[in-house]
């Protein structure tokens, strides 16, 4: 399942970049975000919280970044996780780009491609694509408060 949400951010991309770049600080943008730490690989190990139709899910998983274009502020990570009690899990693939669209402003762009197994698949596809919208709407605004707080 494909989502795509965007939103401008009154900033140029520098300092989103910048946030964007860190991956812990950018991580607890996501909505349920309960824990995140490094791994020796590169990789971050992550739990998040979330409650899909009248499921409450524990989610542990990764953050991976698998490319960045500096250059572009183009940046692509997957992000996988497994909730053991319920026996679900999720792979993303998610990509997030700026683009400037005039003096402090800079349009946040996230696409992501999300698949959902073992029992989270069971759920009704318009529930699990509510949820998943917005998780990627709530984080694009999490971000944004973030990056104004630290201006």
């Amino acid at each position: 399942m494909i989502i795509e949400s965007n939103c401008l951010v009154p900033s140029e991309p520098g300092p989103i970049w910048a946030l964007i770049s860190d991956i812990p600080r950018t991580a607890y943008c996501v909505p349920g975000l309960q824990e995140i730490e490094a791994s020796e690989d590169g990789t971050f190990q992550a739990t998040i919280k979330a409650k899909v139709g009248p499921i409450s899910l524990t989610f542990s998983g990764t953050i991976q970044l698998l490319e960045q274009d500096s250059s572009a502020h183009s940046a692509k990570f997957r992000i996988q996780g497994s909730d053991r009690r319920v026996g679900g899990s999720f792979q993303t693939t998610m990509t997030v780009r700026l683009i400037p669209q005039g003096p402090n402003e800079t349009q946040l762009d996230i696409s992501a491609d999300t698949t959902f197994m073992g029992k989270l698949g069971e759920f009704g596809q318009p529930i699990i694509r509510r949820k998943t919208a917005s998780t990627i709407d709530q984080f694009a605004k999490n971000l944004t408060q973030k990056l104004m707080a630290q201006a």
